[in-house]
């Protein structure tokens, strides 16, 4: 049973922004001030909601406003300005300071996000919090998913069971780093800022930074992670269990990703070892995980071991005749695919899908 975090109240509402008339506007709210961790798209053109998140995430948090349906991003010279003014907006309705509000945004480049839509819906959005509305929430930033991605788990503590609640969209777009994503995951518990934020990349790096669909990188792609700091971990015991969930609410998160990637018939988990570094056995599972030939390979269950010895060497990774190459049964649904560069002791795992006529369907009549 998911039970949200101490200290939060959810919802979600249309507000018209899009054309199927579907929950399109969610609201996370703190009901006292709110930790706040940021992990943001690399990419070099982004949207406003993430500009102005970025600005603000170092402070104390009362809430994140977020919609689907509009990117937000790259859609006139005013953008930044607009976004402020939902934002201030919205913090003046919840007597909040305005730089404790952080914005999230998915869905079309290049089109005028409607403040007024937004800001006009903020008493119906304000009214409908509840600790029940996890299921709303979800719905509210969904475009082209399939289904709500939602991930909860539990650890006991001296001070009772602290609780981490994720939430997940993403389907198309899927590239490190940070996936192309919206990720908003909420807990309860009290940790040391610098063991916080430690626990965090590091579980970001090996869920949301190891997944690829497409290669493709958005521009709006956003972890947020918040603490209302409700129930302390004491015991190092506590924390190990801690950072344990909180990976694997994570990882639980991102192979959603990529069970939903978009046209997607088959979930693809690459094992590399036997490389020279960490990021030499990362850096050969994306070159094969992102090879279009692979993955079509895959599709059509055709074993062409080929493909991979290519996209190791389009990663600049030279390896031996005869390295040990495993494919589980192509036919099925769950691939496993391991290989051994034989070139060291390091390993780490990365998520794909497959590449089928589906995804090209769905790409061509996006608009």
């Amino acid at each position: 049973m998911i039970k949200l975090p101490a200290g939060f109240l959810l919802s979600g509402i249309k507000c018209g922004l899009k054309k199927n008339n579907k929950t399109d506007l969610g609201l996370i709210y703190c009901e006292s001030y709110a930790e706040a961790l940021g992990f943001f798209t690399t990419n070099k053109n982004v949207s406003y909601s993430v500009i102005l998140s970025r600005k603000n995430i170092s402070n104390p948090i009362k809430a994140i406003i977020a919609n689907s349906g509009n990117a937000n991003c790259f859609s006139h010279k005013n953008g930044l300005k607009d976004t402020e003014n939902i934002t201030s907006q919205l913090a003046k309705y919840l007597s909040a300071n305005k730089n404790s509000i952080l914005i999230a945004s998915t869905g079309i480049i290049g089109k005028r996000l409607s403040g007024e839509k937004i800001i006009s819906a903020f008493p119906r959005l304000v009214a409908e919090l509840g600790k029940d509305k996890a299921e709303s929430f979800s719905q509210s930033i969904l475009t082209t998913d399939t289904f709500k991605k939602i991930s909860y788990s539990e650890i006991k503590s001296d001070n009772g069971n602290a609780r981490i609640l994720g939430f997940a969209k993403g389907a198309g777009m899927i590239a490190p780093n940070v996936a192309t994503m919206l990720v908003f995951i909420l807990t309860d518990a009290i940790l040391p800022k610098v063991l916080f934020k430690s626990i965090a990349k590091e579980a970001i790096d090996e869920s949301f930074n190891s997944v690829t669909v497409d290669g493709c990188m958005s521009t709006n792609d956003t972890v947020f992670v918040l603490s209302s700091k409700k129930n302390v971990l004491k015991t190092a015991k506590e924390i190990k269990a801690f950072s344990k969930e909180f990976k694997k609410v994570c990882l639980d998160l991102a192979t959603m990703l990529i069970k939903d990637g978009e046209g997607a018939t088959k979930f693809i988990k690459i094992s590399i070892k036997g490389a020279k570094s960490k990021a030499e056995a990362k850096k050969a599972g994306l070159s094969i995980a992102n090879s279009n030939l692979f993955k079509c390979a895959v599709y059509g269950a055709n074993p062409n071991w080929g493909r991979i010895i290519a996209a190791l060497g389009h990663a600049g990774i030279l390896v031996p005749e005869g390295i040990p190459i495993k494919m589980s049964d192509l036919t099925k649904k769950d691939i496993n695919i391991e290989v051994d560069l034989k070139r060291g002791v390091f390993a780490q795992t990365v998520y794909t899908s497959d590449l089928t006529p589906e995804y090209i369907k769905i790409n061509a009549e996006y608009s």
